[in-house]
This record gives structure tokens, sequence and C-alpha cells, in this order.
């Protein structure tokens, strides 16, 4: 088999309609999903990418990054690079199963699904930021604002594709560098944004959980705590129980505590204190038990 030749032109043809590669888009336009399609199979081509072979992750990386660049040129943000190039594996993906499908598979429904396809090519690669709160955000870090000018320009190039972006040529004379900064600058801005999200949404499960530890401790500590009272108390109460029961046991009936009120006074000269029986007394009661 003969070389390619690198100056011919890669053609796929799907039903009726030829997608030729690309190296660019047209100028002061939005690019469509055919645009799409054929800036991929330009990426693609073994010759355009000056290696063995480009993936198409890397292809799709390459190409979201241009498109990117493309609709800042008319002053429309978009969705974040990442995103963009996963919407473009999507679309060659599906243009790549309906081109390869085999022969025999060729029937009425595949014509069917070929010609809605070549149709839906036809449509705007919409990669417009909708989220008005990024959106805003983007505005501000990059200080510049959409007209109503450029808003119907957008919806124009959604619908009937009849405007022209007439800055365009002059804003496509911007140096290369400068254009990505701006894409990565606002690229930039946008995970900033996004990891500022993250680390609220972080902060909040961390003091969600840092709450329940705390209030374990807390329940912790005032079962200690209780345990503790209860344990004094019950001491306490033990202590006083006893001193009462001794206090009992030694007053009897009487108020007070001294030797003469506590022993009678006929009992006296048989007992020392209410519970110490004097010495004699026993020696006595043996002489008495003897005789």
């Amino acid at each position: 088999m003969a070389a390619l030749d690198t100056k011919a032109k890669a053609k796929k043809t799907l039903g009726t309609v030829d997608y030729v590669e690309s190296s660019e888009f047209a100028q002061g336009i939005l690019p469509t999903k055919k645009d799409v399609i054929q800036n991929m199979l330009y990426l693609l081509h073994p010759k355009r990418a000056g290696q063995a072979q480009r993936s198409k992750e890397d292809a799709a990386q390459l190409l979201a990054e241009l498109l990117q660049e493309h609709w800042l040129f008319c002053n429309l943000y978009t969705i974040a690079t990442h995103s963009i190039k996963n919407h473009i594996l999507k679309v060659y993906e599906e243009f790549s199963k309906l081109y390869q499908s085999r022969k025999r598979r060729k029937n009425e429904l595949f014509t069917q699904k070929a010609d809605d396809f070549n149709r839906s090519s036809e449509q705007l690669f919409d990669i417009f930021c909708t989220d008005t709160v990024t959106r805003e955000k983007l505005e501000q870090y990059s200080g510049v604002k959409m007209t109503d000018t450029e808003w119907k320009f957008l919806e124009d190039q959604r619908s009937e594709r009849k405007m022209y972006f007439e800055d365009f040529t002059d804003k496509k004379q911007m140096e290369t560098l400068e254009r990505r900064r701006k894409v990565q600058s606002l690229e930039r801005f946008r995970k900033i944004a996004e990891e500022e999200k993250e680390t609220c949404k972080r902060k909040g499960m961390a003091s969600n959980r840092d709450e329940q530890p705390d209030e374990e401790v807390s329940d912790r500590n005032k079962d200690d705590s209780c345990l503790e009272r209860s344990k004094g108390v019950a001491d306490f109460s033990h202590k006083a129980k006893r001193k009462r029961i001794s206090s009992g046991w030694i007053t009897g009936t009487a108020t007070s505590t001294s030797y003469g009120e506590t022993v009678p006074h006929e009992c006296q000269h048989l007992r020392m204190s209410i519970r110490k029986v004097r010495p004699g007394f026993y020696e006595t009661f043996d002489k008495y038990e003897n005789c």
C-alpha cells in the first residue's frame, strides 16, 4: 500500500455527507458538530500528529482548548475544559460507531440514524456556560461582561446562524500566548471557585463530625461527674449513717454526750463508759461466783 500523501486530506463519508479533516474553525461564527468531527479527523491523522499516533483523549484535549479560545474571542464564556473534552469524545464516538458499521447492517434503520446524525451535525456544538453564578464569576475575573449583541449572536448561532462576529478578525491578531493565558486564567478561577465549594462542604462535614465527639465527651463527662457525685454522696451518706448510728448508740436517748448524762448515776460504779465495763466488776463477779 502506497504511503499516504501528507497534503491529501482524509475524508470519511457517512450516508451522503462527507467529513473532511480540517485544522481550524471558520472565523466569525461558532463551530458546529461537523466542524468538531473534522478537526478530530485532522488531529488523529498520524501524519498530522507528528508522531506514530495520537490518542483520542489527547486530541480531544487539544481541540477543547481551541474551542474554548474560539468562543472567548466572541466574548462567550464556556463550560470547563474537561467538560468540553468529554462532550467532544461523546460526539466523535457516536460518529465512529455509525461510520464503522458493517455493510450488512446498513439497512433502512441505519440510514435513518445516519441522516439524523448528519442533520444534527449542522447544529451548534454548544459549550456555553449556562450556570449563571459561575458565568458571573468568570465575567468578574476577566473584567468583561457579555453584552446584548453577544447574547443575540449566541441565539442566532443556535438557530439560523446568519450573524457574523465582526470583531473576530481583529481579536484573531492577539498573540497566541496572551490568548492561552486568558483561557488558563479562567480555568484557574473556575477551579478556585470549585475548590471553595468543596472546602466549604468539607468544613461543614468536619464540623458535624467534630460536634458529635464533643457531645459524646460531654455526655461521658456528665456521666463521670454524676458517678463521682453519686459516689461522693454515697460515701457521705454511709459515713453520716455510721456516725448517726454511733451517735445513737453512744448517746442512747440522751441529748448530750457528757459522761455523766450518758451513763446513769447508779451504773457509774460498774462502767467507765457505755462501751467499757470497769475491770473490778469481773473480779468481783468471779469472787462471788466462787463462793
